[in-house]
């Protein structure tokens, strides 16, 4: 039997941890309005990841399936179209943003530059955007009156999981604008609070799991890995810490070095392949460190060789790993790293090396135990979701 509720309101009380690069059509930060379009384009994305499992159960074929999540999340929260086939939104989503300040570009945020990366960091200048710093969100989710229980519940599962695992705006992946969930409020309902590690535990105990690795989206599946990697007193340096093992990890060096450390070198071969191919040579299988993401962009300042990796429609391949850092109630931040795997490449997509000339990598296939021995090199990580084989 089908429950349905009454109309419903649902209250969550956001806070912005740590920069927030999420601005308008010109990508200017505002620290007076806030765009709800941003907030249920994060929510779309975090009830796909949730419902995959659900609608592959509905639809063991994995296009069906496909289908059946576009259907069900367009009956959710809308659909735009020229025909028949429009919809209405059943959330109204009402949003309150205050509190944050918004900072101009400039050299604050050094300790984070790999993790802002190009087109958000320069190592001369810093910071090449305006971005906002703290604040408070609360987001009101009315539902339309008679909409299903479950239906309810499963939006309800999605802001969570984006107040627990996800961000907004630009470098949200990494860690820059994460969006941590204080507490939920629902009238006649105990309210919800997420400042304990073992309330975040139970959230993650409660999902569904079932579907197995080969999603063609970022979901949670049978492979999903789940890990609370480090710990601070403050937000930024919780991010830094997994700045600066994802850098030390990743990264060749120069003389030897890497920040001032002696390099690691876990990845000597892309290296040695990837100056080959800037020289006149060609790559025949992708770079290990693919699997972090696409593009890649090498350039070498002894040769001043230059190489481009990217899709061969030059769209970007998301990174599978997701950093959220989020406050405890003791003081402290949590940096939570989720990696959702699944299939790298579309159908027949291929990838391409451009450099002194253009062609297809033969071999695209990614590993994404490259990602779990990064994940392993925590030393005090405490893993709330390990990856089910069989």
């Amino acid at each position: 039997m089908t429950l349905f509720a009454p109309h419903t309101q649902t209250t969550l009380l956001y806070r912005i941890v740590t920069p927030m690069f999420l601005g308008g059509e010109n990508q200017q930060a505002d620290a007076t309005q806030f765009r709800n379009a941003s907030f249920k384009g994060a929510l779309r994305f975090w009830w796909r990841a949730l419902n995959w499992g659900r609608c592959l159960q509905a639809e063991p074929q994995p296009m069906a399936a496909l289908k059946e999540l576009h259907q069900r999340e367009g009956e959710l929260f809308g659909l735009a179209s020229d025909g028949k086939n429009s919809r209405q939104s059943q959330v109204q989503i009402h949003s309150e943003f205050q509190g944050a300040a918004l900072k101009q570009p400039g050299m604050a945020l050094q300790a984070v530059g790999y993790l802002l990366g190009q087109g958000l960091f320069h190592f001369r200048d810093g910071v090449t955007r305006p971005y906002l710093e703290g604040g408070n969100l609360t987001i009101r989710l009315n539902f339309k009156p008679g909409m299903a229980e479950a239906d309810i519940q499963s939006v309800e599962q999605a802001a969570i999981a984006l107040g627990l695992f996800g961000g907004l705006g630009s470098r949200a992946r990494k860690g820059l604008g994460s969006l941590a969930l204080n507490q939920l409020e629902r009238p006649g309902q105990p309210v919800r609070e997420f400042a304990t590690i073992e309330s975040i535990a139970a959230f993650i105990q409660a999902l569904d799991f079932s579907a197995l690795a080969d999603a063609p989206l970022s979901a949670f599946t049978q492979a999903t890995r789940i890990d609370v990697s480090a710990t601070a007193g403050k937000a930024l340096d919780a991010l830094t810490a997994i700045g600066n093992e994802l850098q030390m990890y990743r990264s060749f060096g120069q003389n030897g070095k890497v920040n001032g450390h002696p390099a690691r070198r876990n990845f000597v071969a892309d290296h040695d392949s990837v100056q080959a191919a800037t020289q006149g040579g060609r790559l025949h299988q992708l770079p290990k460190r693919a699997v972090f993401g696409l593009p890649h962009n090498y350039f070498f300042s002894s040769t001043k060789g230059k190489l481009d990796i990217t899709t061969e429609d030059e769209g970007r391949r998301a990174s599978p790993l997701l950093v959220h850092i989020h406050p405890l109630k003791d003081g402290q931040f949590v940096a939570i790293q989720t990696l959702l795997p699944g299939v790298f490449l579309p159908g027949e997509m291929k990838i391409e090396a451009k450099g002194k000339s253009k062609y297809a990598i033969p071999e695209s296939k990614v590993d994404y135990a490259v990602i779990t021995r990064y994940l392993d090199g925590f030393a005090n990580k405490k893993t709330l979701k390990a990856p089910h084989h069989g």
